[in-house]
């Protein structure tokens, strides 16, 4: 039973009473074109909470695009059909009833501000790869955190914000703009972004943890511990990782190595926490399931004993373009391949997965 609120002791986060929380959970989108979660169509969102629960998990990101504040007009009953009681809801009000179901099932919940723009992410030509753009203010991105952290302070279970998915290049107003961690550099520094949010954040919430996500697509935290976010004891740093950042077949004793180099050394050495946010693999592809680098990352997060979210939970995806380019992504109800979920919502796409998460849940 975890009491918050929780903050950050050595490499653990920690609740009230001092005992470590673990965090082993999954993505849920609501950053698509819609802008809102999947799922509703085919399952009231107090059901899709339970299924969360009985397999095991217990924190879900819950990523949203900035654009979602501006929205008021009524969601179509299309989308949300089997929660018939959110007729006329904005995407806002149905991310928020989706909290509060998955709060009132004891799941701790995460916000991530994934895109400015909705759509699917990411790429180094979507324009979203910094916390602001031409069209976007930085303004923008800070007020939009105070409205969700003013919206959720008194709810203990929202324990905190994932404050900008995967940094990377950004080509806007024809500069191409580089993120950068410590150098002062008011237009790309996301240390210097991190603290800005956060303090504003904690004016409004001073229990919430800031989930702080490394560079190069959140491989890359190499300066957080000789320039860390200071944020009293409420720093979360962040990884992800899939087969993509490594090179295929890599020994476990060269993925061991790079992911301690490159961020895992903060828990290895007791200096601060560090969750993966997102890893996963085409849970449909029994090659791609059992690849070296799944069993690598298996292995790691077990011997570094890291708090860890799958990429997805979704079962089917709502329609998606890539921000900027509006380059056609994904179809309305199209199967998402590393979907914990089958298409049904209910079921899951694959139970030896299930148990490798659970395991890791309980360091083994």
């Amino acid at each position: 039973m975890v009491t918050p609120p929780l903050s950050v002791n050595g490499r653990n986060i920690v609740d009230s009473d001092g005992q470590r929380v673990k965090l082993v959970g999954a993505n849920w989108n609501a950053h698509n074109d819609l802008m809102i979660p999947g799922g509703l169509h085919l399952r009231h969102r107090d059901q899709i909470a339970d299924t969360i629960v009985s397999y095991g998990l217990n924190s879900i990101r819950f990523t949203f695009a900035l654009k979602m504040f501006d929205v008021s007009t009524p969601v179509s009953d299309t989308f949300i059909k089997a929660n018939p009681d959110l007729h006329g809801a904005s995407p806002f009000q149905v991310y928020q009833a989706c909290v509060k179901s998955m709060t009132n099932h004891g799941i701790m919940v995460i916000p991530n501000c994934h895109l400015l723009f909705p759509g699917v992410c990411c790429a180094d030509v979507d324009g979203n790869g910094l916390w602001w753009n031409s069209n976007w203010p930085e303004s923008k991105f800070y007020n939009g955190w105070v409205k969700l952290a003013t919206t959720f302070k008194d709810n203990p279970l929202v324990i905190g914000y994932d404050l900008k998915n995967e940094p990377r290049n950004t080509t806007t107003g024809g500069v191409l703009y580089k993120p950068s961690w410590g150098d002062r550099n008011s237009k790309t520094d996301f240390r210097l972004a991190y603290e800005k949010a956060g303090t504003m954040i904690h004016s409004v919430d001073p229990t919430a943890l800031l989930f702080c996500e490394g560079l190069s697509y959140a491989t890359n935290l190499r300066n957080a511990a000789s320039q860390p976010v200071m944020l009293a004891n409420k720093t979360v740093y962040s990884m992800h990782d899939y087969s993509w950042f490594h090179t295929a077949g890599m020994a476990y004793a060269d993925y061991k190595a790079a992911m301690d180099v490159n961020g895992g050394y903060l828990v290895r050495d007791n200096i601060a926490p560090v969750w993966i946010g997102e890893f996963g693999v085409n849970i449909g592809n029994p090659l791609v399931l059992g690849s070296t680098w799944i069993g690598n990352f298996f292995t790691y997060a077990r011997e570094r004993d890291l708090d860890v979210c799958w990429w997805l939970l979704d079962g089917t995806a709502h329609v998606g373009h890539q921000p900027t380019t509006n380059v056609p992504k994904e179809a309305e109800g199209a199967r998402e391949g590393f979907g914990l979920l089958k298409a049904d919502w209910t079921n899951p796409t694959n139970l030896d997965l299930m148990c490798q998460l659970n395991d890791v849940s309980k360091g083994q």
